[in-house]
């Protein structure tokens, strides 16, 4: 262990500076690199398929059958595998299914042809034919998907063969299956036939009951009778003891009669009553007239006053403003005699008299008597209202008091005819209580007579009722024989019809129709298979994959021995471009060679034949051009060391996502991001193109790309070769070389 570490090991110059450690991670990854990326790319290629894109075209229509029936084979088919979603079907029309195996978007196509459904439903006719399922393929687009295609056909032809060869034996054996439906029918008939004839027992059964059944009724209907007779006896019986009956009744009649003798008594006393409140009601009615008169007389007086009231309010409004208006006259009168100082005696006096006057007029409060005024002026507007409501309250008294005095008359007239009659109804009375003595002794005889007539009747109705189920019975009876003799002539009509009818269901084939029937049976769909181009095997198949694996191997060895970028012409005042060209041309020579003795090895040696032998030596020309100065590029512009590792990572990320095996929808979702961004997708595109046939777009667009990536390289190259011109120390002894 010592020794590895030790000055002077292949190690140690691996430890400074940060390129030499990278290289050294490298060398620790790049096997990770080429065998795990790549078993991730391909881990499980045949679970993916469901991102295949495969074109479905039902161009079928549905037939009817003979029994009605609509059979639609073709969209039961196209129904099945769409929701199977085993490949990305895409249904479309047959033209653009055409069209897109063809340009690559589709890897290939199945088509239901039309009358698919015709001939699934022919293996029951005179001409069975085999239902037929087309099939494209494309070689160009991806040998490998064609050939994933080819397995997964296999896998829909027998989905298809399960479900459409139920279809075919359901139709071939109809026949058959009516026959037994006949048979079935027949059968049933002979059940029917049974049943009728058990029934028929069962009916006669049930008349010989109810035969029965109506003799005992008729013997209790007897019996019945003759209790209704003896009743009949009872009931003449119990006539004669309703005579006791009566008498009581006639007692209670009497007792009645006396009751009545007293109420009329009372009612003579209520005629004498009725009379008097008629007296008091009429006096009470002449008071009230008369009090109705002073009402009036005191309504009037007090209309009177409040109109003196307000006659004197008013007055004393007019007397206070005369006042008010006078005041200030006297007033100043006085103020002038005042000063006048009167010596007079006379004159005094009158003054003096005066000034009492001013004064007094001055005391009068006449607001406190207007306002006293118009309170009593308002006691008398309510005394006239009050008067006014109490002569309407006493004239309707008195009108109340005549009603009265009119309605004790008719009272006592009333009274009067009670008294009338209730001496008529004591007579009646008297009358009741003899009829009724006699009644009352028959009545309970007769009640006798009708509990014993009860019983006899009730006897009489049960025997009835009996008589009447035994009777139904009978009917029933009658019924259910009459029902199964008409079952037993259906059963028996019916079981000759099933029989004829299943003789005739069965099929009556030639030797040869039922072999040309049991070949559909047992093969009811065939694979139709054609190709827009195909490969003629696994090596046609992949030889667009690997002739550009073995140019970019090439062209890396290549530049293991030969220096993109020439010393001696970096030294010289010479062009980059020149530079570039002076590094590619004795690796462009090799390039051609390798081309010229590959593509004469494999096709003279192992037996590739191409589509387009010119078009195969220009396009494999052209992908070694482009892998020689890409890496031409990568080495000029990393470094000899970095450059190689990252070709070698290129060719790995190359490998897997190129297309060139499985195809690439199959792959992880990062192989299909970079699958367009890398040169090695475009070389097998253009080379499948040539080598299996089927020239379209993607050639040239194949094309174009490889050239524009030599071009870039060599562009690239001398960019950088203008820029080594200066030699630097790291440029003299690089820390790490290949």
């Amino acid at each position: 262990m010592s020794a590895l570490t030790s000055t002077g090991t292949e190690l140690r110059r691996f430890r400074r500076g940060t390129l030499p450690k990278i290289a050294i991670a490298a060398l620790i990854l790049i096997p990770l690199l080429y065998g795990a990326l790549y078993l991730w790319a391909f881990w499980d290629p045949t679970g993916n398929m469901d991102r295949l894109p495969v074109a479905l075209v039902n161009a079928d229509r549905a037939v009817t059958l003979e029994d009605g029936t609509v059979l639609d084979a073709g969209q039961e088919v196209t129904d099945t595998l769409l929701d199977s979603a085993d490949l990305e079907w895409v249904s479309t029309d047959a033209a653009s299914a055409q069209r897109g195996v063809e340009d690559g978007t589709y890897y290939f196509a199945l088509q239901i042809p039309e009358g698919f459904s015709q001939d699934v439903a022919s293996a029951e006719g005179d001409s069975p034919t085999a239902a037929r399922l087309d099939v494209t393929y494309n070689d160009s687009t991806s040998f490998l998907a064609s050939v994933l295609g080819h397995s997964a056909m296999v896998q829909v032809d027998e989905a298809v063969r399960s479900a459409i060869g139920d279809e075919a034996v359901d139709a071939v054996l109809v026949g058959l299956g009516s026959a037994r439906d006949g048979f079935a029918t027949a059968a049933d008939g002979a059940i029917t036939l049974q049943a009728a004839g058990g029934e028929l027992a069962d009916g006669g059964g049930q008349l010989a009951d109810g035969v029965d059944a109506s003799h005992e009724g008729a013997t209790l209907l007897a019996s019945g009778a003759g209790d209704a007779a003896d009743g009949a006896t009872l009931l003449a019986t119990g006539a004669h003891t309703a005579s006791a009956g009566a008498t009581e009744l006639s007692s209670g009649a009497t007792s009645l009669a006396d009751n009545l003798h007293l109420a009329r008594t009372g009612s003579s006393d209520l005629t004498a009553g009725a009379e008097q409140l008629t007296a008091g009601a009429t006096s009470l009615a002449d008071n009230l007239d008369l009090a109705r008169a002073g009402s009036a007389e005191l309504t009037a007086g007090a209309d009177q006053l409040s109109a003196g009231v307000s006659a004197a309010v008013r007055q004393i409004g007019a007397l206070s403003t005369s006042l008010e208006s006078a005041s200030p006259a006297l007033t100043t009168a006085l103020t002038y005699l005042g000063s006048m100082a009167p010596t007079d005696t006379a004159a005094a006096s009158a003054f003096a008299q005066l000034s009492a006057v001013v004064t007094g007029l001055g005391s009068i409060d006449l607001e406190s008597t207007a306002t006293q005024l118009a309170a009593l002026d308002a006691g008398a507007a309510g005394l006239a209202s009050g008067a006014s409501a109490l002569d309407t309250a006493v004239g309707q008294l008195a009108t109340g008091a005549e009603q009265l005095a009119t309605g004790a008359g008719e009272v006592s007239a009333g009274a009067s005819a009670l008294d009338t009659a209730v001496g008529q109804l004591a007579t009646g009375a008297d009358q009741l209580a003899t009829g009724a003595g006699e009644l009352a002794s028959g009545t309970t005889a007769l009640a006798d007579g009708a509990d014993t007539l009860a019983g006899g009747t009730a006897q009489l109705a049960d025997g009835t009722t009996e008589l009447e189920a035994g009777t139904a019975l009978l009917a029933d009876g009658a019924h259910a024989l009459a029902d199964g003799a008409d079952q037993l002539s259906d059963g028996a009509g019916t079981l000759a019809a099933g029989l004829g009818e299943g003789a005739e269901a069965i099929p009556d084939d030639s030797d040869a129709l039922r072999a040309a029937r049991g070949e559909v049976i047992s093969t009811p769909v065939t694979l139709e298979e054609s190709y827009v181009s195909e490969a003629e095997g696994f090596g046609e198949g992949f030889a667009p994959f690997f002739i550009p694996l073995a140019l970019f191997v090439g062209s890396l060895i290549t530049w293991l021995l030969f220096r993109p970028l020439p010393s001696r012409a970096l030294a010289t005042p010479a062009s980059g471009f020149r530079a570039t060209f002076a590094g590619f041309l004795p690796a462009g020579i090799i390039g051609v060679a390798q081309v010229a003795v590959m593509l004469t090895v494999i096709h003279l040696g192992v037996g590739l034949e191409m589509a387009s032998v010119l078009g195969t030596i220009g396009v494999t020309l052209l992908v070694a051009m482009a892998f020689i100065t890409l890496q031409q590029m990568l080495i000029a512009v990393l470094g000899p060391a970095a450059g190689k590792v990252a070709i070698l990572a290129l060719l790995m990320l190359q490998l897997a996502s190129s297309g060139g095996t499985y195809p690439v929808e199959t792959t992880p979702a990062f192989f299909r991001a970079i699958h367009d961004l890398l040169p090695m997708t475009y070389a097998v595109t253009g080379l499948r193109e040539v080598i299996t046939g089927g020239i379209d777009g993607r050639l040239w667009s194949s094309v174009a790309v490889l050239a524009a990536i030599a071009i870039g390289s060599l562009a690239v190259t001398a960019w950088r070769a203008g820029r080594m011109r200066t030699w630097t120390l790291e440029r003299l002894h690089p820390v790490l070389t290949i």
